[in-house]
């Protein structure tokens, strides 16, 4: 029998809220030593643009990563960071990609992907569950996201139709994709490819909750709110998301473009 780590801890090793700046409620979530990161029965992970090529705060963008303490990390226009000791990161231009970050040790799943600077995959193991984890970016070429998107997910098809791998399978990051632009061109293509997600059984964590559209890209071009960002779960591990929220804070502002999505699972929950 798995005894959860967190009985075990006093309210003092609790980190109780997200930075005081947000909206968020207070997440169930502890520091734990390494030694003892197999056993956990709350994971927190994290979606979010870093917008790394722009920035010129990334060390304070690195910083808030830190305040947040998320167990795994789906990140897009990034770089590495000593901070992050297990990573997997594939350069898109210079030194800033698509990456998935972690404080377990991650396994990477290597397999031919159409652009692989957009698609970061890899593998932890909690509780003894692997839980497989894609960072995805919808590269943008001739103006469109969707055909590559449309690739990748064809790409990433050999794991989603494996019942154990896509059981507990989180698939996240900047799509550039929000079917609300399917009222502003000609056909349905971002429409389509939200329903390629679904049929491959994979679920909105953010929507369990809010099925309001959330904004997640501050575009100064745009005349309506852009959701680029997701967070979508395989069966199993969708039923064990307790929270999943979009933090809008103005404070992030200057950090990045994109709002970053935060999301708790509840590993041990029946």
């Amino acid at each position: 029998m798995t005894v959860c780590l967190l009985e075990w801890l006093t309210e003092r090793e609790w980190v109780g809220m997200a930075p005081q700046t947000s909206n968020l409620p207070p997440f169930r979530h502890c520091r734990r030593p390494a030694a003892l990161l197999a056993s956990c029965r709350f994971m927190k992970c994290l979606v979010w643009n870093m917008d790394y090529w722009k920035s010129s705060k990334k060390e304070e963008s690195w910083s808030y990563i830190q305040s947040l303490d998320p167990d795994v990390s789906l990140l897009n226009e990034c770089s590495t960071h000593n901070s992050q000791k297990n990573h997997i990161h594939h350069i898109a231009k210079d030194k800033w990609g698509c990456g998935v970050f972690s404080k377990h040790t991650i396994q990477e799943i290597v397999f031919n992907k159409s652009h692989p600077d957009s698609i970061a995959c890899g593998q932890v193991t909690i509780n003894d569950q692997p839980i497989t984890l894609v960072s995805l970016y919808g590269k943008i070429i001739d103006g469109y996201s969707i055909t590559t998107l449309h690739r990748s997910l064809s790409d990433l098809t050999h794991l989603f139709i494996q019942n154990d791998i896509s059981d507990w399978l989180l698939i996240g990051g900047d799509f550039n994709a929000d079917v609300a632009l399917d009222e502003r061109q000609p056909g349905k293509s971002h429409h389509l490819f939200f329903e390629r997600l679904k049929d491959f059984g994979l679920k909105d964590c953010r929507e369990k909750f809010n099925r309001e559209r959330a904004q997640t890209l501050r575009h100064k071009k745009s005349t309506f709110a852009w959701q680029n960002d997701y967070l979508f779960a395989g069966k199993k591990i969708y039923d064990k998301c307790v929270s999943c929220q979009v933090i809008d804070d103005e404070s992030l502002y200057e950090l990045s473009d994109h709002n970053p999505i935060v999301a708790e699972f509840d590993l041990i929950k029946e």
